[in-house]
């Protein structure tokens, strides 16, 4: 890579990681010590709630996170129009979103106050979401320092909260409602440091809508149905089982999930760079995107290795004993994660080509897939059946269902391919270490 955007890079991708790991640091004492708490009933009850609260979510981002960057690479003119109009699509989907997700919850569990409560309370969140649209300006310009910077600022605000809360001995409630509150936070630390240090002048424009709808109808589709296939093991498990069981699960969920900041904090910053590079050079823009393929191939087995060897310690001395059903899923779920960011770096290879009626295809069967797995699995082996259902949905849609069309079979040849470079991804980033410290 060229010298300069392998700093940028690397600045970028160090600062996303640092926040991610104190976030995960933080998680992993503060919410371990709320799932003790609470217990796996309510700490289930909270983690669901969560599952159909995403679900939401997505469909209020209207497939605009990948394709707002992709879309302002392409036309830099148009980045205060995109950004404006985007943001202002993003409050009226979430304002719309949060009644019919709270419509859903009493639809499908009638009478029950608590989880009623906890839903309208953890809900809000979504419409302090908003800020997301923001933050796509500061993925686009590798400026992930400022982020990281608030997002450190607002969990360590809630986190005190929620020790404050756990001093207290307050009920479930109230620590759905500090869900929110970190949204919150975030949101006003994010929307502060934008206005100071950009110089975009947000437009809205209804021809801009229009474009993005248009383009993002496919990507609407998609986000969907991937956040459906990540989080129906949860909602069916609930229904199938009881919150206990989801609460377990989660356990599981959480710890094998917990690292992958580190690939896709390279993954976000490598991006923009290698969208670029599709602009120039086919060439480049395929090594480049295989060499980001080799790198966090190489450090989600790593992780996913390290679950497997000592998940059970993780989980007891995490959680406790009370959570130890969690050890089997977690060691399923942690090489599912690592096929998760294998189809998470299959996303830029995918804006680059413009193939988003593939991955529709991709992502929908995918869905539809992993709905048929969870009832059967769950039905037969119960928590241990919704991890296996998790991975194999997950190879499906990284590996098989490329292969069923002739355009994309290309990727699981780039798949293999990107094995062979990880020593030199190794090397580069090595390399692009030492530099910056002997600096």
């Amino acid at each position: 890579m060229v010298g300069g955007a392998k700093k940028k890079i690397l600045s970028n991708s160090v600062w996303m990681i640092i926040q991610h790991l104190y976030s995960m640091l933080t998680s992993l004492t503060v919410v371990a010590l709320i799932a003790r708490y609470l217990g796996p009933s309510d700490y289930g009850l909270i983690n669901y709630c969560a599952s159909v609260i995403s679900i939401f979510t997505t469909l209020a981002g209207l497939g605009l996170d990948n394709l707002i960057v992709s879309e302002i690479i392409r036309n830099p003119g148009k980045e205060g129009g995109y950004l404006g109009t985007a943001l202002v699509m993003r409050l009226i989907t979430s304002f719309v979103s949060y009644p019919l997700f709270l419509g859903v919850i009493a639809l499908l569990h009638p009478g029950d106050k608590v989880l009623f409560i906890v839903a309208v309370l953890q809900g809000l969140g979504m419409i302090f979401q908003t800020y997301d649209v923001l933050v796509y300006w500061f993925r686009i310009k590798l400026k992930m320092k400022f982020i990281s910077i608030a997002m450190v600022s607002a969990i360590t605000v809630t986190s005190i909260i929620r020790i404050i809360m756990l001093y207290l001995k307050v009920s479930v409630e109230w620590f759905a409602l500090a869900i929110s509150i970190q949204a919150l936070v975030a949101a006003v630390i994010i929307t502060a440091v934008f206005i100071k240090k950009s110089d975009v002048k947000l437009k809205v424009s209804m021809a801009d809508a229009k474009a993005l709808l248009k383009i993002s109808y496919n990507c609407i589709i998609s986000s969907m149905s991937i956040i459906i296939y990540m989080q129906a093991d949860k909602i069916i498990l609930e229904k199938m089982t009881d919150s206990a069981h989801v609460g377990i699960y989660s356990a599981a969920v959480m710890l094998a999930t917990c690292w992958q900041f580190v690939p896709s904090s390279l993954i976000d910053s490598a991006r923009p760079v290698v969208l670029e590079k599709r602009k120039v050079s086919g060439e480049e823009y395929l090594d480049r995107f295989k060499l980001v393929m080799a790198g966090a191939n190489l450090v989600s087995f790593v992780f996913a290795l390290l679950m497997s060897a000592l998940g059970w310690a993780f989980i007891y001395i995490v959680y406790g004993n009370e959570y130890m059903d969690a050890v089997i899923p977690l060691i399923i779920l942690s090489w599912a994660t690592f096929f998760a960011m294998s189809g998470y770096v299959r996303s830029i290879w995918i804006t680059g080509e413009g193939f988003y009626r593939f991955d529709k295809i991709f992502t929908v069967t995918a869905a539809l897939l992993d709905i048929v797995l969870d009832i059967l699995f769950i039905w037969q082996f119960g928590i241990i059946g919704a991890a296996l259902a998790t991975l194999v949905t997950y190879i499906y849609e990284v590996l098989i269902i490329p292969l069923f069309f002739k355009e994309t079979r290309v990727f699981t040849k780039l798949y293999f391919q990107s094995f062979k470079l990880i020593p030199r991804f190794s090397q580069e980033t090595l390399r692009g270490i030492f530099r910056n410290s002997a600096k």
